[in-house]
């Protein structure tokens, strides 16, 4: 399979997740316990049978890695409180505008010159944002703007996570960096188990397998093989298959056809984060972290 079609693969796979989030009934929290947990132990299988087992020696990087794995629990908190808050078509578009949050944090942080083409793609970001939001025009019920809040925190954190991971890829295998966020992100969320109590069907733990092993695993190594083969403007541009499969898998299978304001808006944060790979000559180079 080549570079193209892997990264589509990949994208696409993560469009089909919203899905199984909105359909499962269970607690948020539980939900996501679930799906790092299994693709944690998805991901040492994997290692174990590329005998990779010893690139788990990270050393003192160990103490950036349990930061980045409880910034991943709130991210995919954020991200699935907002899925079960808001229309899918909401939630994934809003989320979304995480590579403009990316170019503008990442020279505060990294000390790269921040450029003027970052500061007019996240003008145009927000005023998507802000389109999709409004109730005056989108008649959005208070649910909804909360799950649209939801939505930006897990772009924020997704913008924190790739600006922490950035350095760390210099140093350890990306593998092992993504099998410590996922353990770090159950055990923080491990209490979820015990508070909520809720009791698991064998199909629906199939399923949360299922969005360990396939959504975060397996789609992550589709990216990160696919990402070697082409270049990586052109890699991040292709994971916009992402929202729209989104919304077309929401539109087909749940009937959530978005409303024209928040094609529209949608419309103006796909094309800030396009604009910003085009234009921009340094980049961020990210990771899967979050989806």
């Amino acid at each position: 399979m080549g570079g193209y079609l892997r990264i589509a693969a990949a994208a696409i796979i993560w469009g089909t997740l919203a899905i199984f989030v909105r359909l499962i009934d269970l607690p948020v929290l539980v939900m996501v316990f679930y799906r790092v947990f299994f693709a944690a132990v998805s991901t040492l299988i994997y290692m174990a049978s590329r005998r990779e087992i010893e690139k788990l020696a990270v050393g003192r990087n160990a103490y950036l890695l349990i930061l980045m794995g409880a910034l991943l629990a709130l991210n995919w908190a954020s991200f699935f409180f907002s899925i079960r808050s808001t229309s899918i078509a909401n939630a994934v578009l809003v989320t979304y505008t995480a590579p403009v949050f990316i170019a503008v944090l990442a020279p505060l942080v990294l000390k790269e010159r921040l450029e003027r083409v970052s500061i007019i793609t996240l003008i145009i970001a927000v005023a998507g944002i802000f389109l999709i939001a409004s109730p005056s025009v989108a008649g959005l019920s208070m649910r909804d703007i909360a799950g649209i809040g939801w939505a930006a925190i897990s772009a924020v954190t997704y913008a924190i996570l790739v600006i922490i991971a950035k350095p760390l890829t210099e140093r350890i295998s990306v593998l092992a960096m993504v099998f410590f966020e996922e353990l770090t992100c159950a055990i923080v969320l491990s209490p979820a188990l015990f508070f909520f109590g809720a009791s698991i069907s064998a199909s629906v733990l199939f399923i949360l397998f299922i969005m360990g092993a396939v959504h975060t695993a397996l789609a992550a190594a589709l990216y990160l093989s696919g990402l070697r083969r082409v270049k990586a403007q052109q890699a991040a541009i292709f994971t916009y298959l992402d929202p729209a499969s989104a919304i077309i898998f929401a539109a087909v299978i749940l009937g959530e056809v978005p409303r024209l304001t928040t094609i529209f808006g949608g419309f103006l944060i796909v094309a800030s984060g396009i604009i910003l790979l085009i234009l921009t000559r340094r980049h961020v180079d990210t990771e899967v972290v979050s989806e």
